[in-house]
């Protein structure tokens, strides 16, 4: 009867195995179904670069910026400041569609062209994407509206999204790294979010985005953007 007991064990290995999510501490359950990226956004974030829905322009040099004050004859003095020159940051907006919460706890970009001689960019983090809730008792989690019955009122389970925001995308020591020869192209990056729920499970939502590394000026409308301080000082703007 060994050889039973043997086929039953593999059964249910097989059968666990293939279980939604995953348990324990692994990082590799992928389940949209559960939990997905519905998008991005820069809302409420102060930078330098350019961040849309679907791509950003990250700047990576830090250049300066001249003007010259007004008066008659455009005599007025040169200034020269540093061009504002910041990290690179995003919102994201997460859906969880089962009842528990979710604790997000990391997040991964990743370069998709080696060329640009980038590693895994991680950062750990802590936030709660939000599961179902009843219509009816707005703190009692649901999967269903079988999970929503208060008395004799049965309510709706609905399912929102969450935004977590100031994610980030480039830091300063990916600025410094990427590769000149990437300069100027659209470059995918995937961004992989990882969450656990309180049973331990945990599941990975990914989506794709897209950044332009170049040498961008981000100085204030008119000003100019230079290389070096003997550069700046030899601009001449045109008079008004």
């Amino acid at each position: 009867m060994r050889w039973l007991a043997s086929l039953a064990l593999a059964f249910w290995t097989a059968v666990t195995a293939g279980s939604c999510g995953s348990s324990g501490d692994a990082v590799d359950g992928d389940d949209s179904l559960v939990f997905r990226v519905v998008g991005f956004s820069s809302e409420g974030i102060t930078q330098a670069d350019a961040v849309r829905p679907n791509s950003a322009d990250v700047d990576v040099v830090r250049n300066f910026c001249v003007s010259t004050g007004g008066g008659s004859g455009g005599g007025g003095q040169t200034q020269v400041t540093l061009e504002a020159f910041t990290q690179t940051s995003l919102n994201v907006v997460l859906r969880n569609e089962q009842k528990l919460d979710l604790r997000l706890f990391q997040v991964r970009v990743r370069f998709d062209d080696p060329r640009t001689g980038l590693g895994d960019l991680t950062e750990n983090v802590a936030a709660t994407v939000i599961g179902g809730r009843c219509s009816n008792a707005p703190q009692r989690s649901c999967a269903s509206a079988d999970d929503c019955v208060v008395g004799t009122v049965r309510g709706s389970c609905n399912f929102t999204e969450t935004t977590v925001t100031g994610l980030l995308l480039v830091d300063f020591l990916a600025k410094a790294a990427v590769q000149p020869r990437v300069w100027g192209e659209a470059q995918p990056l995937t961004l992989t979010f990882f969450a656990r729920d309180s049973v331990g499970n945990t599941y990975r939502a990914t989506a794709g985005y897209t950044v332009t590394f170049d040498n961008f000026c981000n100085c204030q409308t008119g000003e100019l953007c230079c290389n070096s301080l003997e550069e700046c000082l030899s601009v001449q703007q045109p008079t008004q």
